[in-house]
């Protein structure tokens, strides 16, 4: 039980933090456009202003949409050596896959 609270305990401390950053971070963009907007209305107009800031904000709602629906890049599993469950020796697997291979070839020179 020990480490359960231990995880649980941690988990609610990156949420806290996450909840703080996401927190800060909002009130930092909200700084950034207010001075964006005043410094754009100075340089041209508001019109110019809200075109720019909202391209701005649609680009960035558009990347984070493209990596939202980005699928995970999961490395093909590795095929390794099956386990066998026959009591046939690794010689005696090559002989009967040489002979079932035979059989196949000789079969084919029959139906053809």
């Amino acid at each position: 039980m020990f480490g359960i609270e231990q995880k649980v305990e941690r988990a609610a401390r990156k949420g806290a933090a996450f909840s703080a950053a996401a927190l800060l971070g909002g009130v930092g963009v909200a700084f950034l456009t207010a001075a964006g907007w005043m410094v754009l209305t100075e340089l041209r107009s508001e019109i110019f202003a809200a075109t720019v800031i909202g391209a701005a904000y649609v680009g960035a709602a558009a990347i984070a949409a493209a990596l939202g629906m980005k699928k995970p890049h999961t490395p093909p599993k590795p095929i390794g050596p099956t386990q066998d469950t026959s009591e046939m020796s690794p010689l005696q697997l090559v002989v009967l896959s040489f002979v079932q291979g035979f059989e196949q070839g000789r079969q084919k020179d029959h139906v053809a």
